[in-house]
């Protein structure tokens, strides 16, 4: 009885597609974020209209692909009448500079515990550990919560708490 042979070994442009395919699809999603992004920060040029500008008139509009919709509102409109799209485009721009605040915050904050806790070792090193481990023991979004009730609403509290999560 003759021994089995091995499978053949896929071709090169077989393996270059099997290793191309994750690539793509964080490619396809750095698209879609540096998109979101420039327009955040364009919003002044990139948004139809003022997302503040409220007629009534227009109320409740549908979005475009709805029946009744018009190309005016690509989004459609609030119940005050202000386009929904320049909303979301001048939205961005607040969630962004959270995001990236609260991240560097974070950054900051972790990266000199994590120095000082390499550097000195012994229970400085076990006493960061231990805290560290009380907090990741919380849920973030609880602990965000109650350090906003505690510091009151803002969006620098808002950065802080989330800071501090991170």
């Amino acid at each position: 009885m003759a021994p089995l042979a091995a499978p053949p070994a896929p071709g090169r442009a077989l393996r270059a597609r099997r290793r191309a395919r994750p690539h793509a699809i964080a490619r396809a999603a750095f698209g879609i974020l540096a998109v979101v992004a420039l327009a955040a920060v364009a919003a002044p040029w990139v948004a139809p209209s003022s997302p503040y500008k409220q007629d009534i008139r227009q109320r409740l509009a549908p979005p475009v692909w709805v029946p009744g919709g018009s190309a005016a509102h690509l989004l459609g409109t609030d119940q005050l009448g202000r386009d929904l799209l320049s909303r979301l485009i001048f939205g961005a721009r607040i969630s962004l500079l959270v995001a990236v605040l609260a991240v560097g915050l974070a950054g900051a904050v972790g990266t000199g515990l994590g120095l000082v806790a390499g550097f000195y070792g012994g229970w400085i090193d076990r006493m960061l550990s231990r805290l560290a481990d009380i907090q990741l023991a919380f849920p973030l979004t609880l602990l965000v919560i109650t350090l906003i009730a505690m510091l009151g609403p803002s969006l620098t509290n808002l950065v802080v708490a989330l800071g501090v999560g991170g």
